[in-house]
């Protein structure tokens, strides 16, 4: 009974107010994001990140036990938008209007969610997502993503909408390097979100010589 009864040093340090907070643990969630992203995770301490959140360490510790679970609900939270909304009625749509769509899809994506993915980006550079637990989410997404536009690619060069005179394979990774590319430039170039209908302007003129649509006799190579 004395036991049970007893409260835990982390629970005795953070007040009472605290703990009936509910938004504390997004405010240490918020602080932990950008001294983890600024600092690396090694260089960031718990006192920091209680001095940015405005809470006592202890409520820290009474939300997580250790500073890797911190990093680990850090991760969780920034990889919540990483998912492929790409609708089923997308079907209905031809094979270039597929292949636009999920252009745009990742343009807006790196516009929409800059911030995390400068975290993810620095802690990449700082080796510290060496973990597949920590980095197989978003690949294993990118590798959906690269494998939507294989398919769609050679689906529309066998159509003869498209780019014919590589693999479906070769276009879709000089694809991904040119929507890199403009990531890296949205990221740490201030881009413009102007430049985004430029890019996707250059991609379709480059895939599709930049018609809404192409004939099924069209001649390889366009």
């Amino acid at each position: 009974m004395a036991a049970a009864n007893k409260m835990n040093s982390a629970e005795q340090g953070a007040g009472s107010s605290e703990l009936r907070a509910p938004e504390s643990r997004d405010e240490i969630l918020k602080a932990a994001i950008k001294l983890f992203a600024n600092r690396g995770f090694h260089e960031t301490s718990m006192a920091e990140v209680a001095r940015a959140a405005n809470v006592s360490k202890a409520l820290i510790f009474w939300h997580f036990k250790t500073k890797e679970d911190l990093f680990m609900a850090v991760l969780n939270r920034l990889l919540e938008p990483y998912v492929i909304d790409f609708a089923e009625e997308a079907g209905a749509l031809d094979e270039i209007a597929q292949i636009m769509q999920l252009v745009e899809l990742y343009l807006m994506f790196v516009r929409d969610n800059a911030s995390s993915i400068r975290f993810f980006v620095a802690q990449l550079m700082r080796g510290e997502l060496a973990s597949d637990a920590l980095t197989g989410p978003v690949m294993r997404l990118y590798d959906g993503y690269r494998g939507l536009l294989v398919d769609l690619i050679g689906r529309a060069q066998a159509k003869a909408l498209c780019l014919k005179d590589f693999p479906a394979a070769a276009v879709a990774r000089m694809l991904l390097s040119m929507l890199n590319g403009t990531l890296i430039e949205m990221l740490f170039a201030e881009t413009d979100h102007a430049d985004v209908a430029s890019a996707i302007a250059m991609i379709r003129q480059w895939l599709f010589g930049g018609r809404a649509g192409v004939a099924k006799d069209a001649p390889p190579g366009l």
